[in-house]
């Protein structure tokens, strides 16, 4: 074999590789893309004439953290979650929102425990654990992952500074 065809083929074979490698970085990119936008503007509830969702506050808004029950790290944002609620302001409030019917983790009474597996497939977002800020018509306004307790910290801190400058 000529050694300009050996070299041609390896670079052909290079080439695809590239491509290969490349189509799969645009596919995980978009599908973070989508995650990180779903479920903004969904409407938790049901309608204007029945009962609001179980996750809108009347008068405030709900800072929703979205669980399951095989999920490692949400712990961490548990406990996170529970030493910021004494903290936030009187119209927001934490939620926590569970697909297991026997979730039994210790929280503080401030922070309302809902255990329903249908309104969690509602939330549509699809990672856990997850932040979703729900206003009090219960539409959903924001929504990321938390990846830790930091994370969940850190999110909420931006939000009360942001409220805060909105009222000013």
């Amino acid at each position: 074999m000529d050694p300009l065809t050996a070299v041609v083929i390896v670079l052909a074979i290079l080439v695809g590789l590239l491509f290969a490698a490349s189509a799969g970085l645009y596919r995980r990119v978009r599908e973070l893309e989508l995650a990180t936008y779903s479920g903004v503007g969904l409407r938790l509830a049901a309608g204007p004439d029945t009962q609001a969702s179980a996750l809108a506050v009347p008068g405030g808004t709900s800072m929703v953290i979205k669980v399951n029950r095989r999920c490692p790290i949400c712990d961490d944002v548990l406990l996170a979650a529970a030493k910021l609620a004494a903290t936030l302001p009187s119209d927001l409030s934490f939620a926590v929102l569970s697909d297991d019917p026997g979730f039994d983790k210790p929280l503080p009474d401030t922070i309302r425990v809902i255990k329903d597996p249908a309104l969690w497939r509602a939330a549509g977002v699809p990672y856990t654990p997850a932040l979703l800020v729900v206003d009090e018509q219960g539409v959903v306004s924001f929504t990321s992952p938390v990846g830790s307790g930091e994370a969940l910290a850190e999110i909420v801190e931006r939000a009360v500074a942001t409220r805060k400058e909105m009222q000013l």
